[in-house]
């Protein structure tokens, strides 16, 4: 209890630093928390929790002035020690894997005893001196100095248990860096990066005894650990591209498949594909014609039969293997109906139908198996397309779906609800001064204004072009309005950021209230939109209601 209740604290560069760290890591694990569902979300949380206890913990030990309570908080840093990696290893395989079930409760009891046991072990340290010697003592006599610690056996154990969990980390991740490619790849090269980077000032420390600020290092190189995954989160939107367990999908197929763009360019390809045209390399972008072997016949046959949906026979250029071509439309719904990303053609080797009649009815099972497969993998690929690419909002085909839960709640607990339309002004003249890239640029920073400046509760959508759409529950016309005026004088107030430099901008909003003045998504959206048509020839800048 006198630990707890003492006050004499240090509040020196290095304890604060460590404290903004645990911020930064308290922030992400509640935004990550609130996230759409991605594999290993759960264990992405738990490894963010233990890693503030650490370091938590380690801020405690750095501040405090007496050389008892400073051993003391460092062996309070242990469960955070033990857990952060073997959590680390539970989310890296769930999300290499695709694995989006939680843990169960029986087994993250399982995993926690190791560190609770080691928490207990050097809490009691003073009894046995197995996890810190008798050696263990200040470097030196000024008030707060850092400890230097004699490692016993029982530290020795949990460090080596640590690392073997590390190292299990190091290989899963590896390996599917090595059987994957292109964006997949550099997703767990970076993972790698993460992992490696905290792991190998800890061994630094424990090895070779380098210090910072003569204290353990691996707490101060969390900082490089959220900055990295600040970035792949919102840089490279690391949980919007999600791994489809593609050794359990393509891979999995014994028959060629590939997927095109719009452009007629490949992008993913199958091993069986990829053996098909003599294993090529830097394959990845290739025009369909250039494709080795199958790449200029399978050009001509889509071309023949750009709108048939029926199975086309492809007949190799040798005229001694045939295949059959089945082509299926990879769609994303948009608010002008569904949008063709690409295609996905799938090869059927239909040779031994030709040559023999007696593996007809064989071939026909088979072909109804394997097309199974390809659609319910279509199926997947379209389930995941509820996001703008672009900007990371919510599109409209998931405003449908989510409009109809809300809708629900609403009337169940006869609460108010606001939908609301923006519109960018004069964006068209932005994109014709400055060039579309510029104008992506500004479309991401707008969306990322909207999701700091509007509540936890609001939801936003991109719903085309320049047009965005917000969903405000529970709140009544008047809180609503006064709501998108404090957000329309933000916004012209703040450049948005491009890689040219800030523009500003102004935008014109429209509100429509339910269920006063619409009763159906359609009905809001075109009173919405009637209103924003009056903020505009208004002087634009405005909202209307």
């Amino acid at each position: 209890m006198n630990l707890l209740l003492d006050r004499t604290f240090n509040l020196s560069f290095p304890v604060i630093f460590t404290l903004g760290i645990c911020a930064g890591v308290s922030w992400l694990a509640h935004w990550v928390s609130r996230q759409r569902t991605f594999p290993g979300r759960f264990s992405f949380v738990l490894i963010h929790l233990a890693s503030l206890w650490w370091l938590f913990a380690a801020a405690l030990e750095m501040a405090v002035l007496q050389p008892n309570h400073k051993i003391f908080w460092a062996a309070m840093a242990w469960p955070g020690i033990v857990a952060a990696p073997t959590f680390w290893a539970i989310f890296l395989w769930q999300y290499v894997n695709s694995i989006h079930r939680p843990l169960a409760r029986w087994k993250l009891a399982v995993l926690m005893l190791m560190p609770l046991c080691c928490w207990l072990l050097a809490l009691t340290n003073p009894v046995h001196q197995l996890f810190y010697g008798a050696a263990t003592a200040p470097i030196n006599n000024s008030p707060g100095a850092p400890i230097r610690y004699a490692h016993g056996p029982l530290f020795y154990a949990a460090a080596v248990y640590v690392y073997l969990f590390m190292l299990f980390c190091i290989a899963v991740v590896i390996q599917a860096a090595a059987r994957s490619r292109g964006l997949y790849r550099r997703h767990y090269l970076a993972f790698v990066l993460v992992t490696a980077v905290p792991w190998a000032a800890n061994i630094s420390y424990v090895v070779f005894g380098k210090t910072i600020f003569g204290f353990d290092p691996t707490p101060f190189s969390f900082a490089f650990t959220l900055a990295a995954f600040a970035w792949l989160i919102v840089g490279v939107r690391l949980f919007d591209v999600l791994p489809v367990a593609r050794h359990l999908l393509l891979d999995a197929l014994l028959d060629p498949v590939l997927v095109i763009d719009t452009q007629q360019r490949v992008i993913e390809a199958n091993p069986a594909a990829l053996a098909l045209a003599n294993s090529p390399t830097a394959w990845q972008g290739c025009a369909l014609e250039e494709w080795p072997v199958i790449g200029r016949d399978l050009q001509q046959l889509l071309a023949l039969h750009i709108n048939q949906q029926e199975p086309q026979l492809l007949t190799l250029a040798d005229g001694e293997r045939f295949y059959e071509l089945r082509a299926s439309a990879i769609t994303r719904a948009t608010r002008d109906g569904p949008l063709v990303l690409g295609k996905m053609l799938y090869l059927r080797d239909v040779t031994q139908r030709y040559l023999s009649e007696l593996k007809l009815s064989e071939a026909l099972a088979l072909s109804e198996q394997r097309l199974k497969t390809i659609t319910n993998l279509h199926e997947l690929l379209r389930e995941q397309a509820l996001r703008d690419p672009l900007t990371g909002l919510y599109n409209r085909r998931y405003l449908d779906e989510f409009f109809a839960l809300e809708i629900a709640r609403a009337r169940r607990h006869s609460r108010p609800m606001v939908l609301a339309l923006i519109d960018l002004d004069h964006f068209k003249q932005l994109n014709d001064d400055h060039g579309h890239l510029i104008g992506d640029d500004v479309l991401k920073s707008v969306a990322l204004f909207l999701v700091e400046n509007v509540r936890a509760s609001d939801v936003l959508f991109r719903i085309g072009g320049e047009e965005f759409l917000v969903i405000l529950p529970d709140v009544d016309a008047q809180a609503a309005f006064t709501r998108l005026n404090k957000l329309c004088s933000a916004f012209a107030a703040v450049p948005m950021d491009t890689r040219k430099g800030g523009l500003s901008l102004t935008f014109s909003a429209g509100l429509a209230l339910w269920p006063e003045q619409g009763d159906t998504l359609d009905e809001l959206i075109l009173h919405a939109d009637a209103a924003l048509y009056r903020a505009k020839a208004a002087g634009r800048n405005c909202v209307h209601q």
